[in-house]
């Protein structure tokens, strides 16, 4: 597994094991930001899926969906007790390892227009909104209304 450098002294590694994922993924507190529904979340189908990046820290991660060569679709998820600085910095860092260690050109995300926090989250992070638009975020649920934002290596740094 390749770790990610540390970042003020966090350390972030690409796992695949689902069931770590889940667990967070499924927390009473980070479920319902996902804007998944009712859940639960299973992400052993995707984990297993070698093209797609899990990465995870004490307090939660991201999925990187294999969109395309270099393009990845993705999904953050954090518990509560690492919300806030943790989140920046574990989030700087997994950004570093998905276009430095996995040869990400573009990481791109569409967020629920409701959940404000994580759409100023991404500007924080430099992403760039591509505008607002209805999505289905999962197969067979319904289209809700979702904010595309796109960060492309050159404009990360």
């Amino acid at each position: 597994m390749a770790t990610a450098p540390l970042h003020d002294g966090i350390a972030i590694q690409r796992t695949f094991d689902a069931a770590r994922i889940n667990a967070v993924c499924n927390h009473p507190e980070v479920l319902p930001t996902l804007g998944l529904g009712a859940g639960p979340l299973d992400v052993t189908e995707s984990i297993a899926e070698k093209r797609n990046i899990f990465l995870i820290g004490e307090h939660g991660g991201a999925m990187f969906h294999w969109s395309a060569p270099g393009v990845y679709d993705a999904h953050d998820f954090f518990l509560p007790e690492g919300r806030g600085k943790w989140a920046m910095v574990a989030s700087r860092a997994m950004l570093d390892a998905i276009f430095d260690l996995y040869g990400a050109r573009m990481v791109w995300a569409m967020t629920p227009v409701e959940n404000r926090a994580c759409r100023f989250f991404n500007r924080l992070l430099g992403f760039k909104s591509e505008g607002i638009s209805f999505a289905r975020l999962l197969p067979g649920e319904d289209p809700i209304e979702v904010e595309t934002f796109v960060l492309e290596r050159a404009s990360c740094r």
